[in-house]
C-alpha cells in the first residue's frame, strides 16, 4: 500500500530518518521540500515510501532541498500560512509534536522560542512549523544554549512558484 507523501512525513537518507517539511507544486509537478544541510548535494539519493529518489535542486541561500516526486505519487500539497508573531506554534512530524512560540519573523526567516525541557532533536531538522493548521516554516537550526530555533519562512516556499 502506498503512503501519502505529506508535510511532517518521513524519508530516509544515509541510514537516517529525516522529515519532509512541505510538499509543493512547481510548474504542475509535485516536489518534496526539506533542509539542504542534510545532503551532500544535488543528485544525492534518498528513499521515500520505498521509492529511490534524488535531490533535484539545492537552494543553499535558504538551506532548502527540492526533490521532484514522480507523478504517480499520492501527495498532499501543503497549505502554507503566514506567521503570527508572539503566538504559539508547533513543530510537527510523525514522531512528535513540540510547542514553540514565534519570537520574530522576517521575509525569509522565523525566530522560535522553545521550552528548554522540550527541544527539537537532531532528526527534527526539516520539520514543518504550524500555526492554525498551516505550515508557516521549516525548522533549520536550534541553539540549545538559549532554547531558540530558526526556521525558513513559508514566504520562501511561496516565492519558488513565481
Amino acid at each position: 500500500m502506498k503512503l501519502m507523501i505529506k508535510s511532517g512525513g518521513s524519508f530516509f537518507y544515509d541510514g537516517k530518518r529525516c522529515t519532509i517539511g512541505a510538499v509543493i507544486s512547481l510548474k504542475g509537478l509535485p516536489y518534496m521540500v526539506t533542509v539542504s544541510h542534510l545532503f551532500r548535494g544535488e543528485g544525492d539519493h534518498l528513499t521515500v515510501d520505498g521509492m529511490k529518489l534524488a535531490v533535484t535542486r539545492i537552494l543553499k541561500n535558504y538551506d532548502l532541498a527540492l526533490i521532484e516526486l514522480p507523478p504517480e505519487c499520492i501527495v498532499n500539497i501543503t497549505e502554507l500560512g503566514s506567521a503570527a508573531e508572539l503566538e504559539e506554534a508547533f513543530l510537527v512530524n510523525n514522531i512528535h509534536i513540540i510547542r514553540c512560540r514565534i519570537i520574530n519573523s522576517g521575509v525569509s526567516l522565523l525566530y522560535l522560542g522553545f521550552r528548554c525541557l522540550d527541544m527539537p532533536e537532531p532528526g527534527d531538522s526539516g520539520s514543518p512549523i504550524l500555526q492554525a493548521g498551516k505550515v508557516i516554516g521549516i525548522i533549520s537550526s536550534v541553539m540549545l544554549d538559549n532554547c531558540m530555533g530558526i526556521a525558513i519562512s513559508s514566504n520562501v516556499l511561496r516565492s519558488l512558484g513565481r
